[in-house]
């Protein structure tokens, strides 16, 4: 039996070439899960049913980063531009990886500043092609 190492330092993601590194303090400052359903089953009242695979389901990716950070001033700009996006992830030592096109930032997170505390810029991603692998 072996011991997975998901530490942040072996967590490796990058938009459009450049690697992030600079994540807030969210629990989980990476996430990704499906846009759409990868398949459908259509049930009808007599009993028989139609089966409805998707070819590209999508991904929505949520990247939260440390405010006033260089990251997440790139991020920013990249959202302002509306620049097409390429992400990739790869968590070494556990066979971990993500590739992800054809993607666009549709949106940043709620804001909270000027109190005890601040949150994480949060930028939420969607791609259209999406290849991963789990360990």
């Amino acid at each position: 039996m072996s011991l997975s190492n998901f530490s942040t330092d072996l967590c490796v993601v990058t938009v459009n070439g450049r690697q992030l590194k600079d994540y807030g303090e969210a629990a989980t400052p990476v996430t990704d899960a499906p846009i759409d359903a990868k398949r459908q089953l259509r049930r009808g009242q007599g009993g028989s049913a139609v089966r409805l695979d998707r070819i590209n389901p999508g991904r929505e990716v949520s990247i939260y980063l440390n405010p006033g950070s260089s990251d997440s001033a790139y991020m920013q700009g990249l959202y302002n531009s509306g620049a097409n996006i390429t992400y990739t992830y790869i968590q070494i030592g556990t066979l971990e990886t993500a590739l992800g096109s054809e993607g666009v930032i549709v949106n940043d997170g709620q804001r909270g500043r000027g109190g005890s505390t601040i949150t994480d810029d949060q930028f939420i991603l969607h791609f259209n092609i999406w290849e991963a692998t789990r360990g």
